[in-house]
């Protein structure tokens, strides 16, 4: 990974861009009447009661397998299949909750519509896109370091997006 490419993944990561996945919603049949998932799935930046709904179910995970499991730089895991039969539906409430990001859990007819629209391929790149969300690839460099913690304890997470907060009215003040 070029350093170019580390630093725009961490800026990313700061200033909260989210990621947006094109996706078509092809089976709309567990999709109620009102409600439209759109033509994408977006993934903001896992906020700090995500990051704690997500962590217990990432330490599940052993630490080889989650290292597989996390796409590389054009490198593609063919043990990737096993893993899925062994974490998937593991992987699939990581993925509804990482989607979701939010105090609630996610609404039993969306986790029914992402069931009946994706496969393991759509799995594994919800998956890593959440994992980048979190932080994973540019400040994280061994599941140790994410086992204990998270990538900043509570307090400096919040402290830094209350730095960011200020920052944005700071500039919004200078223009």
């Amino acid at each position: 990974m070029s350093i170019k490419n580390l630093f725009q993944q961490e800026s990313e990561s700061v200033t909260d861009q989210a990621v947006k996945i094109p996706f078509e919603f092809t089976n709309r049949d567990s999709i109620p009447k009102g409600k439209d998932p759109g033509n994408c799935i977006v993934i903001k930046p896992v906020t700090v009661r995500t990051w704690f709904r997500i962590r217990p179910f990432l330490l599940e995970v052993e630490k080889e397998d989650l290292d597989k499991m996390i796409v590389k730089d054009g490198e593609l895991n063919a043990d990737f299949p096993e893993l899925m039969n062994k974490y998937g539906g593991l992987l699939f409430d990581i993925v509804c909750l990482g989607i979701h990001n939010k105090p609630s859990d996610p609404p039993e007819w969306f986790k029914n519509a992402l069931a009946d629209n994706t496969t393991w391929e759509d799995i594994r790149i919800l998956f890593n896109a959440i994992i980048y969300r979190i932080g994973y690839h540019p400040f994280c460099t061994s599941i140790t370091m994410l086992r204990n913690v998270s990538p900043l304890r509570e307090t400096e997470i919040i402290a830094a997006q209350k730095n960011l907060q200020s920052w944005k009215d700071a500039t919004k003040a200078d223009s």
